[in-house]
């Protein structure tokens, strides 16, 4: 039993290879065909600011999970911490794709949406 265990892992793992290779081929071709033009890569503020707190994020998780070890009785702490920005994360996300995919659609048919209004202010889920 083991051993099927051990080449199925393998074998998801050997999948997850290929294509994580075959994305940064994709990237890199991207890259150049962008370079070519004479197109420069843009800086995403947004980004930068998304990597700070996954940083701290992951840094407190390591710390809570240590914590939790030394001290079980703060599992629920532990857990909410866990939960709550992971909550929020997953809801602002799909808010701000519901904007930019509202945006696209209006773009890509400008005739079939001629008469609906684009209010981005009041966008509800």
């Amino acid at each position: 039993m083991e051993y099927l265990i051990s080449v199925a892992a393998g074998f998801v793992a050997g999948i997850a290879g290929v294509c994580l290779v075959e994305m940064i081929r994709k990237s890199r071709r991207r890259r150049k065909k962008r370079e070519q033009n004479g197109e420069k890569e843009k800086f995403e503020f947004s980004k930068l600011i998304l990597l700070a707190v996954l940083a701290t994020y992951f840094w407190g998780l390591s710390v809570g999970t240590k914590i939790v070890f030394m001290d079980f009785t703060q599992l629920g702490v532990w857990l909410a911490y866990i939960g709550t920005p992971t909550t929020i994360a997953i809801g602002f996300y799909a808010w701000k794709a519901k904007a930019e995919n509202i945006v696209k659609i209006k773009q890509a048919n400008p005739t079939e949406t001629e008469g609906v209004p684009i209010d981005l202010n009041n966008i509800t889920p």
